[in-house]
């Protein structure tokens, strides 16, 4: 309709009619690319608030995961620093307890972060609509540092190959039986574990010996025993900075809102 108004003015030589109707026009369509923008501002910005919802419900599943995690690496050193201290008794005083204690101070508990708001947001080019650049390069570097400080996380020292190629397997049996870590799912489908206090073993007393001399006996033991406690150390380290370095990013992402 514009259109056809413009043609009539010119065939009449109104010109200041037709300098109107291009008036018109031209502030239509800067109008109508404006509301376009400020749209999509708004649906940036709502994805940007979904996103940084995402991330700090990530951010809080991650520290109850490493709140686990430290509870679970605090149980296995006490295991193993009781174990490092049976092994300077002779086996005739030893009995079914350092077997237990032994066995436990094997076990692992890898971490892996979950990032999986972060690495959508990548993949979909959305992580410049979570806040300024300040924020930005905060939840980049949060997640580049975790990865390397986690890898130590999901280390398996000597201890355990030497200790569970040693230990006879009935002893192994019976200690999975009665003295095993209770692992269930939450709601949202993450690995939930209760760890046992105190327990004990229904073993023959004959293998029960025959375990104990076998195990006080192997070479290296006390060794790869005293670099798990190390590296349990360094786990527990790396847990607590991790720990702190989502609690920092999680309130900026709060603040941010």
């Amino acid at each position: 309709m514009i259109l056809r108004r413009i043609r009539e003015h010119v065939a009449h030589h109104s010109w200041f009619a037709v300098a109107i109707d291009l008036a018109i026009v031209v502030i239509g369509v800067f109008l109508g690319t404006q509301a376009t923008n400020w749209n999509q501002a708004r649906l940036d910005r709502e994805r940007g608030r979904e996103s940084r919802a995402m991330l700090i419900d990530d951010l809080q599943s991650n520290q109850q995961n490493l709140d686990q995690q430290r509870q679970y690496y605090h149980w296995v050193h006490d295991e193993g620093l009781k174990t490092l201290a049976a092994l300077g008794k002779p086996s005739s005083s030893l009995g079914s307890q350092f077997l237990i204690d032994a066995y436990q101070a094997s076990q692992t508990l890898p971490w892996a972060m979950k990032r999986n708001t972060y690495d959508q947001m990548i993949a979909a080019g959305d992580i410049a609509n979570i806040g300024d650049a300040e924020l930005r390069d905060k939840v980049t570097n949060f997640y580049a540092t975790t990865e390397s400080t986690q890898v130590n996380l999901v280390s398996v020292p000597a201890y355990k190959e030497t200790l569970r190629r040693t230990m006879p397997y009935l002893a192994q049996a019976a200690i999975r039986r009665d003295c095993a870590e209770k692992i269930s799912d939450s709601s949202q489908g993450e690995t939930r574990m209760s760890l046992p206090t105190t327990c004990t073993i229904r073993l023959d007393p004959a293998i029960e010996s025959a375990a104990i001399v076998k195990v006080r006996g192997a070479p290296g033991l006390s060794l790869d025993l005293n670099r798990l406690l190390v590296d349990l150390d360094q786990k527990l380290i790396s847990v607590d900075l991790i720990s702190r370095r989502a609690k920092v990013l999680q309130k900026a992402l709060e603040d941010a809102r």
